[in-house]
């Protein structure tokens, strides 16, 4: 058998690992339960139109979910995930639900494209949205 020798050298880079967070997995991310949804729901105040909207499935199906008190799977789970993470971001800068809702119902200009509502709708949205906040937060003006 042949032996393979390696050449290890010393270099002075030094790498930044990234956030094991971002690559957690597992059952608890797997699901998202009616009571996490209740509170998400407490902090964002929506309506079971907006959050229909907002997670692509209909009136009835979101009602249904609710009445079953059947978790949220999948991309749906993701989603929420998400949107729990930024209405905490939000909370903390604004301080107040109602100001929340307020902020994420107005158009914004943001970075030269206008953020609606309907941004709320799209991961990549969400992540955007959740981007401003931390400016805001940190007032950071680009």
């Amino acid at each position: 058998m042949k032996n393979i020798k390696y050449k290890i050298q010393d270099l002075p880079v030094q790498i930044a690992s990234e956030p094991e967070i971002l690559y957690t997995s597992g059952k608890k991310l797997d699901e998202y339960s009616i009571t996490k949804f209740n509170a998400l729901n407490k902090k964002l105040l929506f309506s079971q139109a907006e959050w229909a909207d907002i997670l692509h499935i209909s009136d009835r199906t979101l009602q249904r979910y609710l009445k079953e008190h059947k978790p949220f799977e999948g991309l749906f789970a993701e989603h929420l995930y998400q949107l729990d993470n930024m209405a905490d971001l939000a909370l903390e800068v604004f301080g107040h639900t109602d100001a929340v809702k307020l902020w994420l119902h107005e158009p914004k200009n943001v970075l030269g494209k206008i953020l609606d509502f309907s941004a709320l709708q799209s991961f990549w949205g969400v992540k955007l949205i959740s981007n401003e906040l931390g400016r805001i937060l940190y007032g950071v003006y680009i």
